[in-house]
């Protein structure tokens, strides 16, 4: 004797029951997130977006948006970008082995292997230095919003001045007995006003020391509101 239909009213409260659990789960990951947002009110960044990296024309990690996701053993803060399976943590020494080489000094580092938080150094377990971008740093509390990176560009580890925008991220959360609204609006820093019309660079390196002197005028602003300028004569730029 074949079973019984299920019959319409249970497959509706079937259908509601899988509802409630899809909105508790969605629940539970806004309380994750604004809990992350207590710790961003009190001085703690809760998301980096990248930029002036050296792969900015092949797809790389230029414009990735890093999100706070925890802390590692250390105490300090990682990230994992919001495009990817990349992540921005701190490192105390990324050998296998620490020692007194700079292979064990510890670094901020961008890298494509999830850290594990409950390790002490060599976070990605490969038992080398091998990674997107490092820059050495003592300081664990974020990390640095502008600086020299060491990169891989092309297969070759080269100087990158890589700038990490402090994004500041607001949450609205909106409920109803039958519907759940989350709205989400970031905003960066507000752009310089009354930028100035002309720049002139000094302190270049040999490699570039014919920068040395010249004259970046004012020549407009980009979409993003920020002024960049044009060297007098020849084809260089400063910009953000």
């Amino acid at each position: 004797k074949s079973p019984p239909a299920e019959s319409t009213n249970c497959r509706r409260a079937r259908g509601r029951l899988r509802v409630a659990r899809s909105m508790a789960r969605l629940l539970a990951r806004v309380v994750a997130v604004a809990a992350s947002m207590v710790s961003s009110s009190l001085g703690e960044s809760l998301m980096y977006t990248l930029t002036s990296t050296c792969d900015m024309e092949d797809g790389g990690i230029e414009g990735m948006s890093f999100v706070k996701q925890g802390n590692t053993r250390s105490g300090a803060p990682y990230y994992k970008a919001m495009q990817g399976e990349k992540y921005l943590y701190y490192d105390p020494g990324c050998m296998a082995s620490t020692d007194d080489s700079t292979e064990g000094t510890p670094r901020w580092i961008i890298g494509d292997i999830k850290p594990d938080v409950t390790k002490d150094h060599d976070l990605d377990g490969d038992g080398v230095c091998n990674y997107i971008a490092g820059i050495e740093s003592a300081y664990i509390g974020h990390p640095p919003t502008r600086g020299d990176w060491t990169m891989n560009c092309a297969g070759n580890y080269q100087q990158q001045f890589l700038v990490l925008l402090d994004v500041t991220t607001t949450l609205t959360l909106t409920t109803t007995t039958r519907t759940m609204t989350v709205t989400t609006t970031t905003t960066t820093r507000a752009p310089v006003l009354n930028a100035p019309k002309n720049l002139t660079l000094s302190g270049a390196c040999a490699f570039k020391r014919a920068l040395n002197g010249l004259t970046f005028d004012l020549a407009g602003t980009t979409a993003g509101g920020w002024p960049f300028y044009k060297a007098k004569g020849v084809d260089e730029y400063i910009y953000h």
